[in-house]
């Protein structure tokens, strides 16, 4: 019976080391681990090879308590005491063999979880490296984005500039066509003709008119308000200087409550 015990016991000593081998070797590589997660895999290998360690000497303790127990019970002059005593302390150690089992296979379920959090973490870095990369890509995108508005920005300005001008320029041209009409000599008058400097006057014999009545008033001019107008800007612009804005004010009344009033696209009546 002894006999048996101690090859029992052996046999599971061994099976405890091939479980623990087997469990290595079966354990899934992890996939480009940390090095947080490589050191604390270190950490749970020592840890086990130290279990193991212990599990030996424990192994080792278990036979020679065995071989103790088999010398006792071989004994002449052994009596049935010390054959009970001897039965105790197989039971004791199979106890011991069983701690030890259900020891390691507590070690293992934790290794077990251990690895699969790893697995976890790993997955979850592949996934924020993708998430990283698209945002990455979106940024490049906004980037080419705001370089096109960029160049678009000073076209837009140089555009608003050249219609300013143009409005500008059909307003001087309006005007000189206005003073061209006032400086014109009237049906029947005998006021010669303006001329450019260095020009003949030319001779223009009056045409008979069937009447004298006086010359029908000019048509009011108007004037559409651009960005960066004032009434003295606009006064400036249609009688050379900046003082009738009042003037101009007076007859937009309908228009104009006060001199800071200027709306942009308004219709101005020039008096």
């Amino acid at each position: 019976m002894n006999g048996f015990l101690q090859r029992g016991v052996i046999a599971a000593a061994f099976a405890l080391a091939g479980h623990l081998r087997a469990a290595d070797d079966a354990a899934p590589p992890a996939a480009s681990p940390s090095p947080d997660d490589v050191a604390s895999l270190r950490a749970d290998n020592k840890q086990l090879t130290d279990e193991l360690a212990a599990s030996w000497k424990e192994n080792a303790d278990l036979k020679a308590s065995l071989a103790s127990a088999q010398a006792q019970n071989s004994a002449p002059a052994a009596a049935a005491a010390p054959a009970d005593s001897g039965s105790a302390q197989v039971a004791d150690l199979q106890d011991r063999l069983a701690t030890a089992l259900r020891s390691f296979t507590v070690v293992q379920d934790e290794e077990t979880q251990l690895r699969a959090s790893l697995d976890k973490a790993n997955s979850d870095n592949l996934s924020l490296t993708e998430q990283l990369g698209s945002a990455r890509a979106s940024i490049a995108s906004l980037q080419v984005q705001a370089a096109a508005t960029a160049q678009i920005e000073p076209l837009q300005t140089e555009l608003r500039q050249s219609q300013d001008e143009a409005s500008r320029l059909a307003a001087e041209n309006a005007q000189l066509r206005t003073r061209l009409e006032l400086q014109a000599p009237g049906p029947g008058s005998t006021k010669p003709v303006p001329t450019r400097p260095g020009q003949a006057a030319a001779l223009v014999a009056p045409a008979p008119q069937p009447s004298a009545a006086a010359p029908a008033p000019p048509a009011p001019r108007t004037y559409v308000v651009v960005e960066g107008d004032t009434l003295t800007r606009i006064s400036k612009r249609f009688y050379g200087t900046s003082s009738r804005w009042e003037d101009i004010l007076n007859a937009n009344h309908a228009v104009l409550k006060d001199e800071k009033s200027l709306v942009v696209g308004s219709t101005l009546t020039i008096p």
